[in-house]
This record gives C-alpha cells, sequence and structure tokens, in this order.
C-alpha cells in the first residue's frame, strides 16, 4: 500500500519519500521487485538510526551512537525502556523531513493496529514528561506537524472478521486520542464478487460433481464473507477505496485502485 502511494504521486511529479517504519522491514525490496526503484526516495527507519541523526542534527555529535562503541549499548537501554523514547526518535525523524526535508508527500509505512497510535502521540505524551528545554520545543513542532490539514492517516485492511474489528478499534482510537486525520480507508486484497446468479451456478455445479466444484465453492464463499465484511466498513463512515486481489502484481492492483486519490500534501 505504501508502495502504491508513493508511486502515484511520483507520477504526478512530486518528490516523494517512503518511509518505512514497519517491523517488516519489506518495503525497500517490494520496491525493487515491482519495476519501480529510482522513482522515488525510500528511506528504512530504526531506532538507531533515527538516534543517530537526532543527535547529529540537534546535539551536534559528530558521530552517532552506534558507532561508540560500548556506549551504543547504554543508548540502546535507554531507546527501549524510557517511555516514548523510541516513538519520540521515529516520528521526530518523519517530522524533520516533512518539514527540513525536499519533499512534496512523504508516505509512511507505519507500524500496524495500535502501535501506530503511540508514535503519533509520542511528541505530546514526551510533552508531559519534559514540559521545557530543547526536547519541548521540538515536541511543539512535532505535533503541529501532525496536526496539521496536509498530514493524514490511510487505514489498510482486508475484508476479514479480525482485521476489519481491529481496524475499527484502531479508527476509534485515532479519533479520541489523536489530532491527526484519517481520511481515507482501503479495503486491499478483495476478493471479486460473486452475484447471485453466480452462486446459483457454483451450487449447481457441485451438485454435479463438476471438476474444479470445490474451488469454485471455495471463492464463493469468500465473496459472501467480504461482502459482509465490507459492509461493516461502510459503517465506519470513511471514504473507502475497494483494492483487488492480484498475488502477482500486488503493487499493480492497488495503484489501479488508488487513481484519483493523492492530492495537495506533505506528509500521510
Amino acid at each position: 500500500m505504501a508502495v502504491a502511494l508513493a508511486a502515484e504521486a511520483a507520477a504526478t511529479g512530486k518528490r516523494v519519500l517512503a518511509v518505512d517504519a514497519s517491523a517488516s522491514a519489506d518495503l525497500e525490496p517490494l520496491v525493487a521487485a515491482s519495476g519501480l526503484k529510482g522513482r522515488f526516495e525510500t528511506l528504512r527507519l530504526t531506532t538507531r538510526s533515527a538516534l543517530d541523526e537526532y543527535l547529529k542534527l540537534y546535539l551536534k555529535l559528530p558521530l552517532g551512537p552506534s558507532r561508540l562503541g560500548p556506549l551504543a549499548t547504554i543508548f540502546d537501554y535507554v531507546s527501549a525502556a524510557a517511555p516514548g523514547v523510541r516513538e519520540i526518535l521515529m516520528i521526530g525523524k518523519i517530522g524533520w523531513e516533512a518539514r527540513s526535508g525536499p519533499w512534496d508527500e512523504i508516505i509512511v509505512d507505519g507500524p500496524a493496529t495500535g502501535h501506530v497510535v503511540e508514535m503519533i502521540n509520542a511528541p505530546a505524551s514526551m510533552a508531559e514528561l519534559v514540559p521545557t528545554g530543547p526536547l519541548a520545543q521540538q515536541t511543539g513542532w512535532l505535533r503541529e506537524v501532525l496536526a496539521a490539514p496536509t498530514t493524514d492517516v490511510v487505514l489498510v485492511t482486508i475484508p476479514e472478521e479480525l482485521p476489519v474489528s481491529e481496524t475499527g478499534e484502531l479508527l476509534a482510537r485515532l479519533r479520541t486520542e489523536t489530532s491527526t486525520a484519517v481520511k481515507v480507508l482501503v479495503a486491499n486484497r478483495t476478493p471479486v464478487a460473486i452475484d447471485d446468479g453466480g452462486l446459483e451456478e457454483v451450487a449447481r455445479r457441485q451438485a454435479q460433481d463438476y471438476p474444479g466444484a470445490a474451488v469454485l465453492q471455495l471463492a464463493a464463499a469468500r465473496s459472501q464473507l467480504s461482502a459482509v465484511q465490507n459492509q461493516r466498513l461502510e459503517e465506519l463512515a470513511l471514504t473507502t477505496i475497494t483494492a483487488g486481489e492480484d498475488r502477482n502484481r500486488p503493487v499493480d492492483a492497488v495503484r489501479k485502485a488508488l487513481q484519483g486519490l493523492i492530492g495537495p500534501g506533505s506528509a500521510r
């Protein structure tokens, strides 16, 4: 989804940065596999790389902790143990790119489910812990970036019961706990819809022991379950885009569904 968003934005002539802030670290390999390398810039964001950047930009240290030998272990411990430090480092780097970088659009492949709420809320949480000083100043402008009308969340799910339930819970948390807007929901990997006539044909062929009837029955069941879950997604009152399923060319399938979604903005 992040790769497709970045590709669509780049196709309009924008300077685009795609940031991988997820645990999977598969954004750059997918860019290469999709033949999109060079169309936009990518950044793999880890806690250590973000900490290196923070110390370089704000404390003017010539070397990051990852190159300080034994001190690196101390920095790792602090970033893992102190509440909000890991998240503020990650969102801080993204915010700095949005404010100071040359980008027209920044697409962030964020962590799944509720973890993204902690990342978005990190500046506010840190401001409560450290209300004054340089760190407080940084969290102030970060909160402005995250609350700006050019920043929004694109929710992505698949039309299955558990993912849809988690999406509803995440949307509720984003709306009540953050100031970042949620404007679009994408139902990804949606199977082909089968109408009533098609379902009757599947049942007829199954009764006749038609070769491949089991496969047809599975497709029909997936279509029916998907329809139920898509109805639940409509109840969330969001602009919803349905992307078809194409395991061989997944980015192309999503890009086709995204036509017209990309608009003015600096971060997503």
